[in-house]
């Protein structure tokens, strides 16, 4: 909820009365209004004139953008754009984004920041479940007695969540298991922590399992009614007892029984995780491995009990069901599927032939062609790949080698938007509306409350601009949001997403509805699968067996520690927006790298002293800080601060972070590179470095 005074947002306020924070705010949204204002602050159109940026009109910014992509289609065919873009964006928005490139320009190059959060649980989902469908609420937190959070520091990321676990944990004398190589504040709270070395998850995951076996803490009847594989699994986790997992994983066996007992005796376990799951190679076969502990119990599809991914951004959801990925069509549709691609080609009124039958290029594989020549033009909305992405120096050198940069955002200068050939002021939050799908599948309406600043333009009208004046005016007739949802919905009409039940009038200051919502007289759906029948072939949830690997990149005497990458409550993903309000950026103006005491002592490191992480790929420089609660061997630094923060470019943790990604989900390995450290010299030249 925002107050507004003469035209300006003056303060964010929690939503009295609605079902996830009934009133309760985290840090970030409480000290949003000065963002509306702030420096930087992009107001008109910039293109590119003897390599500076320049002011230009909008009609001149639009034909230059669409005649650049119609060239380069022309000369090197529709595979030659790509697009990328945040998941802070609307529905409506990425409806558009999809119809023009993948049904009327015929790139499947399309890409977003799910990409780099939840791809993993998607594909988890997808292979466990059948469907990218979440199927546990908000409201399940209640009504559980056991919480197994796994790679999520939830007191940070999700405050407001995390103060409903502990209250729920008073109420019900509810215990929280944490999985994570530090101890965090949530991990603090936690009556378990499983403090494991980096990437070793499924190895854990496979022991737990294997206690639950071998003392009988599991559900037969729900096993034998309801899955498939479990021969498979029990041959599996034969090979991961405790004795074995406690050498992989640095956590004493004794706890890992702890863990399996307390699981095979809860009532109703929720299951929470993050990036420290999803940011890796094995990312999708540690989704299916805690998928597995839930199944073997019985913990899931009833109150209190079952999987609840938290996303990393407000729309990530979304962005997922709308086909913002390479290899997805509207309404939880496959490119690779012939017939899903002719149920959207005859609905847009487009041939099939024109939507490819291969899955376009992942966010790395597209700067990789960015690298080639292959990709010639890369489209940039609200995202900031330059900072975001992994061995920021490679990307940097792909994005400078497009022949069309087009950054679409709020703010300049960022790390991307520096690079662009065109920069596109855009609306934000509370300047226009849209709606978008929370973690829980609860569909929300924002309306515009104040205007947008200068010339700044909604991304709805940003887009159709561009396609019409590609030449695509018949596909983009609209002249409202409102226009493009009921248009959208109409592809989840029976669907496993299906909200043809859902409007804009239903939705306009009211709480949301959550998803599926087949029918106007639909209420929503507070959980799927209730009746147990999932949506894979057999009908059955899918008991996955995953063996452990060992991470793609090992340390060695030249990079001997892990570095982990996390973020902090005041700041939010490269700080595009965050590192702008002086009153969070006095948080934590410098980055600090938390090193163990015993690795600091044999460097010769002491608290305060300034020092440089360097892997293959690069260096990064960081304020040491001496804290027992790291695993020796382990560093860990926050990803929020990059070149456009009063800090430099130096204190970017992506610089040295690992592109390697998940084979399954094509997810980036953020959470393990091999890294050494050294104390800077006070008279060193940091310059050089």
């Amino acid at each position: 909820m925002v107050e507004v005074e003469n035209g300006k947002v003056v303060k964010v306020l929690g939503m009295n009365g609605h079902p996830v924070n009934n009133g309760d705010i985290c840090a970030l949204p409480a000290n949003y209004p000065p963002l509306f204002t702030a420096e930087g602050r992009l107001t008109q159109p910039m293109i590119r004139r003897n390599g500076e940026l320049a002011p230009a009109g909008w009609d001149e910014a639009v034909m230059h953008v669409a005649n650049g992509f119609n060239r380069i289609i022309k000369e090197h065919g529709p595979g030659a754009i790509a697009f990328f873009g945040g998941a802070a964006c609307f529905t409506e928005e990425y409806y558009l984004v999809n119809k023009l490139m993948k049904g009327c320009i015929g790139s499947n190059h399309v890409e977003c920041t799910a990409r780099l959060c939840m791809a993993s649980t998607a594909m988890g989902f997808i292979s466990t479940l059948g469907a990218d469908m979440p199927p546990t609420s908000y409201a399940d937190i209640e009504e559980s007695d056991l919480f197994f959070i796994a790679g999520n520091n939830m007191a940070v990321s999700v405050p407001v969540l995390f103060r409903r676990i502990c209250a729920a944990r008073q109420k019900n004398a509810a215990r929280i298991i944490v999985v994570d190589p530090r101890r965090t504040e949530t991990a603090s709270m936690a009556d378990i922590h499983l403090q494991i070395r980096p990437g070793t998850d499924v190895a854990l995951n496979n022991a737990i399992a294997h206690v639950l076996l071998k003392e009988g803490l599991i559900n037969k009847g729900f096993i034998e009614h309801y899955t498939s594989g479990f021969s498979d699994l029990k041959e599996v986790v034969e090979k991961y007892p405790p004795s074995h997992v406690a050498r992989i994983t640095g956590c004493p066996e004794e706890l890992i029984y702890e863990a399996a007992r307390a699981i095979g005796k809860a009532k109703a376990m929720l299951t929470f995780w993050f990036q420290g799951y999803n940011q890796s190679p094995q990312a999708v076969f540690k989704n299916n491995t805690l998928h597995n502990l839930s199944l073997l119990t019985g913990n899931i599809c009833r109150p209190g009990a079952g999987p609840l991914s938290i996303t990393g951004e407000a729309n990530t959801m979304s962005c997922r069901w709308v086909g913002t990925l390479s290899h997805l069509l509207p309404g939880m549709r496959m490119v690779a599927n012939f017939w899903h691609r002719r149920e959207v080609a005859d609905f847009w009124g487009v041939p099939v032939e024109k939507i490819q039958p291969v899955p376009g290029r992942s966010i790395i594989d597209i700067i990789h062609g960015l690298h080639s020549g292959e990709v010639r033009a890369l489209w940039v909305m609200a995202a900031n790949p330059a900072a975001s992405l992994p061995f920021t120096r490679w990307v940097r050198e792909g994005l400078s080698k497009a022949e069309l940069l087009v950054v679409q955002d709020i703010f300049h200068p960022t790390e991307t938007s520096l690079l662009a050939n065109v920069v596109l002021p855009a609306a934000q939050w509370c300047e226009k509306t849209g709606t978008f799908i929370s973690s829980e599948r609860r569909i929300e309406l924002a309306e515009k409350v104040i205007d947008p600043p200068g010339m700044a333009k909604s991304d709805c009208e940003i887009i159709c601009d561009i396609a019409r004046a590609m030449g695509f005016d018949k596909e983009f007739p609209y002249a409202s949001p409102e226009e493009v949802f009921n248009e959208w919905k109409e592809l989840t009409r029976g669907r496993a997403c299906d909200m043809s039940g859902v409007s804009y009038q239903r939705l306009r200051d009211k709480v949301g509805l959550q998803l599926p919502c087949p029918d106007t007289d639909h209420p929503g759906t507070l959980r799927l699968f209730t009746d147990l029948q999932f949506s894979r072939p057999d009908g059955r949830a899918a008991l996955l067996a995953r063996d452990y690997e060992e991470p793609t990149e090992a340390t060695n005497s030249e990079y001997p520690f892990v570095l982990i990458t996390g973020r902090l409550a005041c700041h939010f993903n490269t700080g595009t927006r965050t590192r702008r309000i002086l009153k969070l950026d006095n948080v934590a103006p410098d980055n600090l790298i938390e090193i163990h005491p015993d690795d600091a002592a044999r460097l010769g490191i002491t608290e305060g002293d300034e020092v440089v992480i360097s892997s293959c790929r690069g260096n990064v420089r960081g304020i040491a800080s001496l804290r027992d609660r790291m695993l020796a061997g382990v560093v860990y630094m926050n990803f929020h601060y990059g070149s456009t923060s009063s800090s430099g470019d130096g204190n970017l943790a992506n610089l040295v972070c690992n592109p390697n990604y998940d084979i399954h989900s094509k997810q980036p390995e953020f959470k393990y590179s091999a890294v050494k450290i050294a104390k800077i010299a006070p008279t060193q030249d940091k310059g050089l470095l």
